[in-house]
């Protein structure tokens, strides 16, 4: 009932809702006829669902929370060689505001140089830092 209520779903995103989360399976009709029982009233046309998907959560303060991570790039080049590249990127939970910057080495150097990046671009201090590894 609160799936239709709350997320406006129908009767076949509610069986597949059912089947997926809680591992019940029921028919289309059983679910439209368990709402009609009910008395909940079929959705209106114009009325759309809310999106059932995660909710991003923020901090509640600027710098509080700031995750970095680096990806791995590979460039080929005309003449077949491939070229390995560093992208760092640090994101601040409360304000989404990035940074990104590019290496050629991925060392010690690279990160403190980076963090130092990150520090002078951010207009606020930075709390605590949150990596994979």
């Amino acid at each position: 009932m609160d799936l239709r209520r709350k997320y406006k779903l129908g009767a076949w995103r509610i069986k597949w809702y059912l089947e997926r989360y809680h591992d019940i399976n029921i028919s289309e009709s059983s679910v439209y006829r368990t709402l009609k029982r009910n008395g909940i009233k079929p959705l209106k046309r114009a009325v759309t669902r809310k999106a059932m998907g995660p909710k991003r959560y923020a901090k509640e303060t600027p710098g509080h929370h700031v995750q970095v991570d680096v990806k791995f790039l590979i460039f080929h080049t005309n003449e077949g060689k491939k070229i390995k590249r560093y992208q760092y990127t640090a994101i601040d939970d409360y304000t989404r505001i990035r940074a990104l910057k590019v290496y050629e080495s991925h060392n010690q150097s690279s990160s403190i140089d980076f963090m130092d990046y990150v520090a002078n671009k951010f207009p606020f201090r930075i709390h605590a830092v949150q990596t994979d590894n």
